[in-house]
Formats: structure tokens, sequence, C-alpha cells
């Protein structure tokens, strides 16, 4: 009978130790699907565009919306290429559907545009090299959920 109250004792412990592991278990798992989206983003690009340049790739985990409870997996790919638009949206048509809002490509020089009368917009740009000649230059952008969507790194 005591066994059976020591060992109740420590249930709450155990408990609490397991949803930790399995909250830093998610972490890690979140992260290193994040990386591996911006790599296959990046690898695509190689593979499917003639003469292609990444100039920079950025990666963020999280809530990115600041909104709900969730995680993201913001991956963001900087490139220069000289293929014709279409050839550029074909190309990335093949990781998945492109709906101009998780999943768009578009010339830097539009969303740079965009960013002067709203500096809040993509504030990733800030922390990646953009270049000052943008000529050619496009920018890639995925924001999907993150296999452990209600992490606590969500809240």
């Amino acid at each position: 009978m005591r066994r059976l109250g020591k060992m109740l004792l420590w249930l709450p412990f155990l408990l609490i130790g397991l949803f930790i592991l399995y909250e830093a278990v998610g972490m890690a798992v979140n992260h290193a699907a994040s990386a591996w989206q911006t790599r296959e983003l990046a690898r695509l690009l190689e593979r499917e565009l003639p003469q292609v340049e990444i100039l920079d790739c950025y990666t963020e985990t999280g809530n990115t919306s600041g909104t709900g409870n969730h995680v993201d997996m913001l991956s963001a790919v900087l490139f220069r290429t000289e293929a014709e638009r279409e050839e550029i949206l074909g190309a990335c048509q093949k990781y998945g559907d492109m709906d101009e809002w998780s999943f768009w490509a578009k010339p830097l020089e539009k969303v740079q545009a965009a960013r002067e009368g709203h500096s809040y917009i993509h504030p990733f740009l800030e922390e990646m090299s953009v270049p000052s000649d943008l000529e050619d230059c496009w920018l890639l952008y995925i924001n999907k959920s993150a296999p452990f969507l209600n992490n606590i790194e969500g809240h």
C-alpha cells in the first residue's frame, strides 16, 4: 500500500515531465521541418530553372501571423534568374498549389515597392541580404502549418 502511495505522489511529476518532453520534441520537429522546407524550395529552383542564383534564404518557425494559437513554417528564398514569369511560376507550382496568400513568387521590385508605404509587410526581408540591383530578382514565399501545429511556440 505504501508503494502505491509513493507512486501516486510521483505521478504528477511524471506527467509534467512527459508533457515537457512532448513540447520539446514538437519544437525540434517543427524547426527541422521548417529548415527542410526552405532547403527543398531552394533545390527546386536550382533544379527547375536555368541559370538561377540563390541570393539568400530565410526560415521562421512559430506563430508568424500573431493571431490564434498555432505554429507556422515560413520560408522565403531570394533568387535571381533570367527565366520568364510563366517559367518561374510553373517551376514553383511543382512544390504545390500557389494561392497568392500562403505560397507565391513575385518580382522583388514589386515586393519592395509594396514595403515602401507599409514597412510592416514582410518584415523578414530586413534580415535577408537584399541586393541593391533588383533586376531579375524574385522572392519565393511559403507559409504552411507545422507538423506539431498546437505546440507551445504558437502561443
